[in-house]
């Protein structure tokens, strides 16, 4: 599930991947009112993984990439539709999607994740900005990625790329050369079953942090940035259950960063107020409507205040958690 203005009309819209009766995307256009037209975007081969959302092709128009076997990249129209899909066909699936500038042209570039073996690892398409993209460049993996971030994370104004393996237990760190390439991978801590990783500066020192969901056992550790592209030891904080999804944001406006875990064998979504230390405490629970599969932040009845969309798998809907601010 992604979250953006894809109609432009200044509030923000879900595109949601199904299942069923076929593979493809839902759109759901939002109205000032917290309601939502539903609109079937487009059918798909196969669907797989996780999304991204960006402008490729410089129209000032939201795009989506989705993976369906291959990668479909579907160019948005402005008005909540999108062009013809145009799919880039690969030899093995792709679980993650990130998108950001890795060459400093100014284009939207991709990076993916490759799953099957022996092709683990993680593909760069460089973008030409038109929606169309380069031939991949891949950079090898010992085992199987579940996810990705890009951010700078060294300062050097180049965009990075942290990998979550869990083949081999691992958090990885790509530095990148800001020319579309990347250096080896380092590691960033080992642990059983990291699922998902987030990043943002928890402690106001001005160098990106990162948190990391585990599975066994279900914690998330929260680990410093020293700005380097060097990571603190984990500081770790228990969910109590499997989680599904994990988002950042500052949902009381008080310039802490939060973030928002979803739990799936509890059919709940968890909240961990930052308290600008690197600090964190769990609010109460939030119930949804089923098991608690995705989340997404967004402004969906137009109050200039974060909410929260939660997707729930067993009934096939989306919760929607208007923020009060407290």
């Amino acid at each position: 599930m992604k979250s953006g203005d894809l109609n432009n009309d200044g509030i923000s819209d879900l595109a949601v991947t199904i299942e069923t009766p076929y593979y493809g995307i839902n759109m759901l256009v939002g109205n000032a009112n917290k309601s939502f037209q539903t609109q079937i975007m487009t059918q798909l081969s196969y669907i797989r993984g996780f999304m991204a959302s960006g402008d490729f092709n410089h129209d000032d128009n939201l795009d989506l990439v989705a993976p369906d076997g291959g990668l479909s990249v579907l160019l948005g129209t402005g008005n909540g539709f999108f062009q013809n899909l145009v799919n880039y066909a690969t030899d093995y699936f792709i679980i993650a999607v990130c998108t950001a500038d890795f060459n400093n042209d100014g284009k939207l570039d991709l990076a993916i994740s490759k799953c099957r073996c022996p092709s683990y690892g993680v593909s760069v398409l460089l973008g030409n900005g038109d929606g169309t993209f380069q031939p991949e460049v891949n950079y090898s993996s010992s085992s199987n990625l579940n996810y990705m971030i890009s951010d700078d994370f060294n300062n050097d104004g180049k965009k990075d790329l942290v990998i979550v393996c869990d083949g081999n237990r691992s958090v990885n760190i790509l530095l990148g050369n800001g020319n579309g390439t990347f250096m080896t991978p380092k590691l960033i801590v080992t642990a059983d079953n990291s699922e998902f990783a987030i990043s943002g500066d928890y402690n106001h020192d001005g160098n990106l942090d990162l948190a990391v969901a585990h599975i066994v056992p279900y914690v998330i550790g929260v680990l410093l940035g020293y700005g380097n592209g060097h990571f603190s030891n984990e500081s770790l904080y228990s969910t109590g259950t499997f989680t599904t999804s994990m988002v950042t944001g500052d949902f009381n406006m008080d310039d802490n960063l939060k973030f928002a875990v979803s739990c799936l064998n509890t059919n709940e979504m968890g909240l961990f107020i930052g308290n600008g230390d690197a600090t964190f405490r769990m609010e109460p629970l939030y119930s949804s409507l089923g098991e608690a599969f995705d989340s997404v932040p967004g402004d969906f009845n137009h109050d200039n205040k974060q909410d929260l969309a939660l997707a729930n798998f067993l009934n096939s809907t989306v919760s929607l958690y208007l923020n009060d601010c407290n």
